[in-house]
């Protein structure tokens, strides 16, 4: 099959081209009209499928929660938005029913369909919370991280926990657990934490690599204590993952941070939770009631934010057209950056060889279709 269109995401640029699938990749790139092709999208953009790595749920199912029918209505509902992998992320949440879910998520990964892979692992973002920055998370059922309590939860999942959050202050100094998870292959993210700028040199050194949900549940920004928002932008190896959507962040301040970070180190996501998809209005689960407000978040009786509704192409949106987030960087940060951060191979770019896992996109960022593999899984 070959598909063109003048807009093709090709070496950071949209220019004219034709791409060649074959066996589920990306066999050839050719000039724009150089042979008859089966789909022309004309000026639609032809990018890489997103990625949104801090994913929790959708329609009233999470990942703290998950059964094999929710997984299986979760990832085929992604496309829609032009996602073609995701993370499947946890949260704080009672310690043995939250191992449960994570046994269920494992043996799901386990049977994805070569070639289809739509959730890349598991993201850890809680219970490894921070007592003076949880968020909208419980600190009832916070934990600190020790190697024994990754390994149970890395062996409850088969061995798919891929993206690990904690809060360094909590470690009182003793780093074994992050050298644990990086000798291991896990990434290390900082989030929901409290930690100076010192201590979060320390975990960096230590080989944490990512801030979670930056200027979010973090120590910000001071002239006299940069904290994890001073250290994200400053440290240039560093990457930062951001929720562009103008309430978590708002645009100038994600625009810095996009300019902080350049084209190769932002990461942008959407950290939806089980109230996507949901109509506005009040709603309780098991631990706490959230309302969802206008402006697509929810909220919990004191106003804090409790996760999101975004859509990753919705985000990629309003980095480009309200944040002015120049073209590269915005659109790696849904591509390419989030393949490179986690160590997904032969995603996230239009390439010879890659797997044909491609977005095409109107100019609202809305999917027309979407490939995983080389077939249409999604279609306007």
């Amino acid at each position: 099959m070959i598909i063109q269109s003048k807009n093709v995401y090709l070496d950071e640029k949209l220019r004219p081209a034709q791409l060649e699938i074959e066996q589920g990749m990306i066999k050839t790139i050719m000039p724009y009209g150089t042979t008859t092709v089966d789909h022309d999208y004309g000026d639609a953009w032809i990018l890489p499928g997103l990625i949104d790595i801090h994913n929790h749920g959708y329609l009233k199912g999470d990942a703290n929660h998950a059964t094999v029918e929710w997984l299986d209505q979760w990832t085929s509902y992604l496309p829609s938005e032009g996602v073609t992998g995701t993370m499947s992320t946890i949260s704080t949440y009672p310690y043995q029913p939250l191992l449960e879910s994570l046994k269920v998520i494992g043996d799901y990964l386990d049977h994805q369909k070569d070639g289809h892979t739509i959730i890349h692992g598991v993201y850890e973002e809680g219970p490894f919370i921070s007592s003076t920055h949880p968020g909208a998370q419980s600190l009832e059922n916070k934990v600190v991280p020790t190697i024994d309590i990754v390994k149970q939860m890395d062996a409850a999942c088969n061995h798919h926990l891929r993206y690990v959050m904690i809060a360094p202050e909590e470690l009182n100094g003793d780093y074994s657990v992050i050298d644990y998870c990086v000798s291991h292959g896990m990434v290390v993210t900082l989030g929901h934490t409290g930690a100076t700028y010192a201590i979060a040199d320390e975990a960096i050194q230590h080989g944490a690599t990512s801030f979670t949900h930056t200027y979010n549940g973090m120590s910000g920004l001071h002239h006299r204590e940069p904290g994890c928002v001073g250290y994200a932008m400053n440290n240039e190896n560093v990457y930062a993952e951001l929720i562009c959507d103008g309430v978590h962040v708002k645009a100038p301040a994600a625009r810095v941070l996009a300019n902080a970070k350049g084209k190769d180190k932002l990461v942008m996501i959407t950290d939806s939770v089980a109230i996507k998809g949901l109509p506005i209005g009040h709603y309780h689960d098991d631990t706490r009631d959230v309302e969802i407000c206008e402006d697509g978040v929810g909220r919990l009786a004191n106003g804090t934010i409790a996760g999101s509704c975004n859509r990753l192409n919705k985000v990629l949106y309003f980095a480009i057209h309200h944040a002015n987030i120049d073209l590269t960087t915005a659109i790696n940060a849904v591509t390419k950056n989030p393949c490179d951060l986690l160590h997904i191979n032969n995603k996230g770019v239009l390439k010879v060889g890659y797997d044909a896992d491609i977005a095409v996109f109107d100019e609202n960022m809305d999917p027309i279709d979407v490939y995983i593999a080389g077939k249409v899984v999604y279609t306007h």
